[in-house]
Parts: C-alpha cells; sequence; structure tokens
C-alpha cells in the first residue's frame, strides 16, 4: 500500500468518530487510489463534525468550520496532515477541490440551524465518494446509507429504522461500468448488521464479519 493511502486508511481507522474503524474496513478491498480518495473525505467530515458539535457556542462552531473552507480553498501548501493529503488529492482529481468547498458549505448552513444537524453534509459526503469510485448511478442509495448510519450510530434512529434488502445490497456490488466492486456493498452489509439490536461498531470481529460478507453474501 502506497504510503498516501496507508495515511489515509490509518487516520480514518484510528479516528474518534464511531463510523471511523467502519468506514476504514468498509474500504479494504478497493484500490489505493480510491483508499486515499475516500478515506481522506470521511476524515474530513468527522473533522468537520467535531469542528461542529464541540464548542458550546454557535458562533465558535461557525470560526471552526470556516478554518476548513479557507485551508482548502488556499491553493498554497498546509503543514495540517489532512488537509496536505486532500492538497495532494486536488492535483490529480479534477475539480475535487470545488466538490469540497461545496460539501463544507453544508456544515456552513448547519453551524446557524439550532440543533447543528449536518445529515445533509453526511449524504453529500457519501454521494461524493460513490461518484468519484464509480457508482454514480447509486449516488442516491449511497446518500441514504450515509444518512441513516449517521443517525444510528449516534443513537438518533432505531436500528431498524432503515434497512436494505439483500438484492439490493448485492446490487451494489458492481460500479457503473459492471466492475466488480467492494466498499458500497460492505457499506450496505454494515447498514443491514446495524439494524440488529445487538450491533455494535466497535466489535472486534467486525473486520472478520466484513471478510464474510465480502466473500459469501450479505448478513440476514
Amino acid at each position: 500500500m502506497t504510503s498516501n493511502a496507508k495515511t489515509a486508511i490509518a487516520a480514518l481507522r484510528d479516528n474518534d468518530h464511531p463510523l471511523g474503524r467502519p468506514l476504514a474496513l468498509c474500504l479494504m478491498f478497493e484500490t489505493e487510489k480510491d483508499q486515499w480518495l475516500a478515506a481522506s473525505v470521511f476524515d474530513l467530515a468527522m473533522a468537520l463534525d467535531a469542528a461542529l458539535h464541540i464548542p458550546s457556542e454557535s458562533l465558535l462552531a461557525a470560526i471552526r468550520v470556516q478554518w476548513w473552507a479557507d485551508a482548502l480553498a488556499a491553493e498554497t501548501h498546509h503543514t495540517a496532515p489532512l488537509v496536505s493529503q486532500l492538497q495532494d488529492l486536488f492535483e490529480i482529481n479534477e475539480g475535487l477541490r470545488q466538490q469540497i468547498i461545496t460539501l463544507i458549505a453544508h456544515w456552513q448552513s448547519a453551524c446557524h440551524d439550532e440543533t447543528r444537524d449536518s445529515t445533509e453534509g453526511w449524504a453529500a459526503t457519501w454521494a461524493l465518494i460513490a461518484t468519484r469510485l464509480g457508482h454514480k448511478k447509486e449516488a442516491a442509495t449511497a446518500a441514504d446509507i450515509g444518512h441513516y448510519l449517521h443517525h444510528v450510530v449516534r443513537g438518533q434512529l432505531a436500528h431498524d429504522g432503515h434497512n436494505l434488502n439483500q438484492p439490493q445490497i448485492i446490487a451494489l456490488r458492481r460500479d457503473d461500468a459492471g466492475r466488480k466492486r467492494s466498499w458500497l456493498y460492505l457499506a450496505g452489509c454494515f447498514l443491514r448488521y446495524m439494524a440488529r439490536p445487538t450491533a455494535d461498531v466497535s466489535h472486534p470481529a467486525l473486520g472478520w464479519h466484513m471478510l464474510i460478507w465480502h466473500i459469501f453474501r450479505p448478513p440476514k
């Protein structure tokens, strides 16, 4: 694995956000280039969530979110690891910088919402990654998965609040060109797993579960 992909996956896996490790596992069978991009964008969404929710005052949250917008809009090299990773990605992914700036705008809007709800930002994050990784036709489904996982892991939605059936999940195994892929398929499997009352995002065997889903079929 290249240094960039390894760094991005490690940062996502070690993130304090409850979705960090599961999303890193969902990406484990993707190409290094796609791991780098997806893990970095997911990590940014988690950083934006922290900027949004940690401060007690909405104004402080707005200042923190704006820092990310300013840092990523600038073309001068930045020393912050995640900003540097994304800046390198901008150089090899046309239009990604503007997509990221548009993405951050969802968190900027959430700063002015009484509940500071970042649901729209998470849905947009998943749709962006789906499009970039070859699942443009499934971008809406990806956004739905992101929407519900965001609420489930935060305890804001019942575990069975949303689910995909097995045929729907299996359909996510191939990208728009018909090539076999895994990350969105595994995310759908993980969403189905989270419908269980006993589901645990930090379960030590989650990686083995995903390997079984990848080789055989989605969870029942």
